[in-house]
């Protein structure tokens, strides 16, 4: 198995990344899927998440309403903080399960790409080791514009969400593949295409 890092900014371009690679054939762990499983009714954030931020971030099916939660740990006075809480309960039971989701894959002839968008933030609380990580980049005007006009934020929201993430130039300094998210689909989807083959020879002459 090659285990794969995917990463980038908000609304760089990441999901129809991860996308095409499962198209071409690679097993995809998501964790924003997984986040929303966590906070999810019945997940086991919920209440330490509650117990934290508030009920007032419930919704009405039992889980957390994300964007009352996004608009206290993003818009509030004490948001470096509120991020860390955040992060400390949410974070460690996602990576539980992508371990569950990836152990089926681990010794069979695969690429996995785990779909972490923020894992230049997480660091070395990552349990898992990747054997190439690939970053997905585009200009900040291009993520706002994508931001406003697809999910509906007000330009000051998206460019916010940016501030709250780390640097371009940290994650392409983790990354060893860099995606440019800002190019046409076709041309893009080309160049992971390429990127795909090259990752399953390698993972052929591993064995």
């Amino acid at each position: 198995m090659i285990r794969v890092g995917l990463t980038g900014g908000i609304a760089a371009g990441k999901s129809t990344v991860a996308a095409r690679l499962a198209y071409d054939g690679a097993k995809v762990v998501d964790y924003d899927r997984l986040t929303h499983q966590v906070l999810g009714p019945g997940g086991a954030g919920v209440d330490p998440v509650l117990d934290r931020f508030g009920r007032d971030c419930a919704d009405a099916e039992g889980g957390v309403d994300r964007s009352v939660l996004a608009a206290k740990v993003f818009g509030g006075s004490g948001k470096d903080q509120a991020r860390h809480d955040l992060d400390a309960i949410v974070h460690p039971l996602v990576y539980d399960l992508a371990g569950q989701v990836e152990e089926p894959w681990l010794h069979r002839p695969l690429v996995v790409v785990h779909d972490v968008p923020l894992l230049a933030e997480v660091g070395d609380s990552i349990p898992f080791a990747f054997d190439h990580v690939i970053a997905v980049e585009a200009t900040d005007e291009l993520r706002i514009a994508r931001m406003v006009n697809g999910r509906h934020m007000t330009r000051a929201e998206a460019v916010a969400r940016i501030g709250s993430q780390t640097s371009q130039e940290t994650r392409r300094h983790m990354a060893d593949l860099i995606v440019d998210g800002s190019e046409p689909i076709e041309q893009m989807f080309e160049f992971i295409d390429r990127v795909y083959v090259r990752l399953r020879s390698e993972e052929d002459r591993s064995r």
